[in-house]
Order: structure tokens, then C-alpha cells, then sequence
């Protein structure tokens, strides 16, 4: 209670001072040059690079979030240019080197703001790390380190307290976001590579994925002060127990390392899924990969199911592919002539392949019950080019347009009826 009033007094008595007014003038007026030069500076900025939708972490994203710190900026060099040419006089200037650490603070928050797009570290930034600076600015932290560090339990060997946790937690949070960025940069470099296949691209970069997540979580603990063996024996009943909770996860996981070093699927693979899933394969991720479909819809498949489960690969060697018409002529046609141009319409088609081993064929089928049933077969040397539908719906018209000019028929089922009993009304009389 003492100290509470103590702290109004000398409030009061820093109220009553007219060298308090003069430093809250003289804040007023550096504050209001720095809004100005501030403004100055973000449109030459602005001159340079036109705001658009630049590249999360590009030269142009920082330059461009970079406006939000002018003003802080300006202002604590302002302060801190005053605090070192005011000499003797400095002592006298206690509203200046106040206002000057909660600047800093200011502009670490807006740094937060400005640079990091993890809310998890934005908060972990505001609820933590601002406070922590505040705290150390006005040299606070070290009690609040002590009181925080007197409270806790003992497990083992280690001493748990708030502050260990909140240390830890914080830690953590920080080193796997770094590990994002650092893994987000050398996916950029290894994508790159045009010498080193796509497979194989994935498999690195989930291996450094799963070695950087880890590295960075045991520093982040150990940086904490958490002896790691004095945990062997939680973290293995742990891992037991989230093993059990998590087979599939683990399962579809493992499935897609085997995927990646087997090479049996591929980023634009076509492939059908045995439950009837047909598209390319766009993404091989860690737990699940994602297959666009034909009418557009991406599907995510667990990895698992590429493993334990029956998957036609249409490209899985080549980007070749086969596709089949069957056509039907009527019986009073010239069938060879309907074979000529049969096959001539998968020949004079743009796409068709003219690879020995794969240039167009023509069977004659069957003798159906309304028609002779012929079979073409030509092959498109890259699906991904021009698609099977579209190839097949190509030919198909080339046939109907030749099929018309030459007066051949493409019949229809028909039935013969014989009535062995009518009604008389329906017997026609002469």
C-alpha cells in the first residue's frame, strides 16, 4: 500500500513539473516529423515497386512490408539521436528514454505484423516476446523470471515450471517456423533442379522435412533446459500410445515413402484408382496425395490406398495410350470399303501416333444382330497433350462426316415381330 502511494506522489510531483510539458511538446513534434518523413519515404517505395500480388517472402513482399516499420523507425532514431547529443542534460529528459523503449516495443510488434503470416507466432510474438522486451526495457524480467520460477513440479530429474513451459513452448513454436521458411526455400531450389526427376525431388524434400522438424524440436527443448533423458521413459510410453492411436496415419506416411522410392506413381500420372477415382496425380504429400479428376474435382487419396490396392497406371512408363471406337455398318454395305475409311480417319488424324508398333488398326469384329461390328484402335503418343476423350470424340466425328458423304448407314437394333394370333379388327381387308 505504501508503495502504491509512493508511485502517485512521485506521479504528482512529475505532473506539477513545467519540464514535463516541454518534453510532452517536444514528443509531439518528433513524433509529427517522423509521421511526415515517414510519408515521404513509403511513396519513394512506392515509386519503385507497384504493390500487386507479389510472392510471400520475394524481395518485392519485404520491400513492400517494409513501409510499416518507416514510422517507428524514424521515430526511436529520432529519440535515440536526442538521448546522445543532450549530454549532461540527459538524466532531466525521463519522459523521452520512456517513450523511447515503448517505441521499440512498437516496432517490434509492427515487425511481427508485418513479416510473419503464422498466427500461431503472431501470438506466441504478442502474448510472449512483446511483453518479454517491455519487461527487459524497464528491467522488470528478472523478478518476473524469479516469481515465475517458483511455482512448479519435479518430474524426474526436471523441474517444471511456467517459465520452462512458456520457454519451451515458445521455442518450439519459433524453430518450426524457421524450419517452414528454410524448408519452403530449398523445395524452391530443388524444384529448380531440372536434373534430378520429380520422384526424387518429393523424396528429398520430405526426408529434410521430417530431419528438420525433428533437429528443431529437440534444440528448441534442450535450449529450454528439458533433460531429454530424464523424459525416455514418458516419451516411450508416449510413442507407444500414439503408435496405437495413429496406425493409419502412420501406415498412409510410411506408404508414402515406399511410393516416392519405388517410383510406381508420379506427379501427372493418369491413373484409375480401383474404386473408379480417374485423373493425374498433381501432389504426393506425407499423409495423403491428390488426384485432379477429370470434371476438375481434386480428390485426396490416402497413400495407402496406392499400396494396398489394385491402380491402373495409364502412364506409368510412357505417356502413351491407347484408344479404342467400335463401329457398327449396316449389313447391305461394302465392307471393305467401310473399312478404307474406317481406318483412314484415325490416319488422317493430327494426333494419331506413326510409331512403328503403333499406327492405327481396323478389325472386323463381329456379325451382330443389326449390324457388322468393327473395331479401330489408334494410339496418341501423350494423353497429356490431347486427352483420351477428346481423341476418341475427334475420330469419332471424322468417321460420322465420311460415313454421311459416302451414304453408309450406321444402323439401329431392329426386331422382326410375327403375330401367330390378332384380333380381327387388326386384319386388313382388301
Amino acid at each position: 500500500m505504501q508503495d502504491i502511494t509512493k508511485l502517485f506522489a512521485q506521479s504528482a510531483e512529475l505532473i506539477m513539473q513545467i519540464e514535463t510539458y516541454y518534453q510532452l511538446a517536444g514528443l509531439v513534434a518528433i513524433f509529427v516529423v517522423s509521421y511526415l518523413l515517414s510519408r515521404l519515404v513509403r511513396s519513394a517505395i512506392t515509386a519503385i515497386y507497384e504493390t500487386g500480388h507479389e510472392v510471400t517472402y520475394s524481395y518485392e513482399w519485404f520491400l513492400h512490408r517494409s513501409g510499416r516499420l518507416v514510422f517507428p523507425v524514424i521515430a526511436v532514431l529520432i529519440l535515440e539521436a536526442i538521448d546522445l547529443f543532450s549530454g549532461q542534460i540527459s538524466s532531466t529528459l525521463y519522459l523521452f528514454d520512456a517513450v523511447e523503449r515503448v517505441t521499440l516495443i512498437w516496432t517490434l510488434w509492427v515487425m511481427l505484423d508485418a513479416f510473419i503470416n503464422n498466427n500461431i507466432v503472431r501470438i506466441v510474438g504478442a502474448w510472449v516476446l512483446v511483453p518479454a522486451a517491455l519487461l527487459r526495457l524497464f528491467g522488470l524480467l528478472e523478478p518476473v523470471i524469479t516469481r515465475l520460477n517458483s511455482y512448479g513440479f519435479v518430474i524426474g530429474d526436471v523441474n517444471i515450471t511456467p517459465y520452462l513451459i512458456i520457454k519451451a513452448i515458445s521455442l518450439v513454436v519459433i524453430l518450426v517456423w524457421l524450419g517452414r521458411m528454410i524448408s519452403r526455400s530449398l523445395k524452391g531450389c530443388i524444384r529448380k533442379n531440372e536434373d534430378i526427376s520429380i520422384t526424387t525431388q518429393e523424396l528429398i524434400i520430405k526426408i529434410f522435412d521430417i530431419f528438420l522438424l525433428i533437429s528443431f524440436v529437440m534444440i528448441a527443448l534442450n535450449i529450454a533446459g528439458i533433460d531429454l533423458t530424464a523424459l525416455a521413459v514418458f516419451s516411450g510410453a508416449f510413442g507407444v500410445g500414439l503408435g496405437i492411436g495413429l496406425q493409419k496415419i502412420a501406415s498412409n506416411f510410411v506408404s508414402g515413402i515406399i511410393l516416392l522410392i519405388e517410383k510406381s506413381v508420379k506427379i501427372n500420372n493418369l491413373v484409375i484408382m480401383d474404386d473408379g477415382t480417374f485423373g493425374h496425380v498433381r501432389k504426393l504429400g506425407a499423409r495423403a496425395s491428390v488426384i485432379e479428376a477429370v470434371d476438375g474435382r481434386e480428390v485426396m487419396v490416402p497413400n495407402e490406398d496406392f499400396i494396398t490396392s489394385r491402380v491402373s497406371n495409364l502412364t506409368y512408363s510412357n505417356n502413351a495410350i491407347r484408344v479404342d471406337i467400335p463401329v457398327g455398318v449396316s449389313y447391305d454395305t461394302d465392307l471393305r470399303f467401310a473399312y478404307d475409311l474406317i481406318l483412314q480417319a484415325a490416319k488422317g488424324y493430327e494426333h494419331a501416333s506413326t510409331k512403328a508398333g503403333r499406327l492405327p488398326a481396323c478389325y472386323l469384329r463381329e456379325y451382330g444382330d443389326s449390324s457388322v461390328n468393327f473395331m479401330l484402335t489408334f494410339w496418341v503418343d501423350d494423353v497429356n497433350v490431347i486427352g483420351k476423350w477428346s481423341a476418341q470424340s475427334d475420330v469419332m466425328f471424322i468417321i460420322w462426316d465420311s460415313f454421311k458423304k459416302n451414304n453408309i448407314e450406321i444402323p439401329f437394333p431392329q426386331r422382326d415381330v410375327h403375330l401367330r394370333t390378332a384380333p380381327e379388327n387388326l386384319l386388313v381387308k382388301n
